[in-house]
């Protein structure tokens, strides 16, 4: 019967190593930079009063399945456009009533725009969140943070294929 033995050298042992170490921090900002490009083609479509209150969360990882992953969301408070207005309320989705005196949520505003709102005050709808998710961008830009971590860790692109076709696999 044919036996077949092969050993890897332990410079590449300790590549794999570190590249498991590394794969949290590596996949988060991949995450960050395709939220990046998210968030920048959200700034490009949003109205003008929503765009100074789009951000980018911290990398995450998320506890019911190890997701690791950056949120683009709206935040923050729009001052009201009349002096004279004190209070903005709304009812919640649970039914209750929400009021502040910040000024109009950004994020309540945000959702208008994307949705529009049918009932008493008709308002049409002029989505800027969906058309922000553009694949290809943020798959390139992902791919880019990935390909560099890579050559960091491992020097050349083809390291593997190099060393199996250099004669040491086999």
């Amino acid at each position: 019967m044919a036996k077949f033995e092969m050993e890897l050298p332990t410079d590449i042992i300790k590549r794999f190593e570190a590249t498991a170490e590394e794969t949290e921090r590596i996949m988060g900002e991949m995450t960050k930079a395709g939220a990046a490009v998210v968030a920048k083609n959200m700034e490009g479509s949003a109205p003008d009063v929503i765009k100074g209150h789009i951000k980018i969360s911290k990398v995450y990882k998320t506890p019911s399945d190890g997701g690791i992953n950056t949120k683009v969301y709206v935040s923050g408070y729009i001052p009201f456009s009349d002096p004279n207005r004190q209070f903005f309320t709304r009812k919640g989705g649970n039914g209750k009533q929400y009021s502040t005196n910040k000024g109009v949520p950004a994020e309540f505003l945000a959702n208008l725009y994307e949705y529009g709102r049918h009932d008493g005050n008709p308002f049409p709808k002029h989505p800027f969140m969906r058309k922000s998710f553009k694949s290809d961008q943020i798959e390139g830009a992902m791919e880019k943070v990935r390909v560099k971590f890579y050559k960091d860790l491992w020097g050349e692109k083809d390291y593997v294929e190099n060393w199996i076709s250099s004669g040491y696999g086999g």
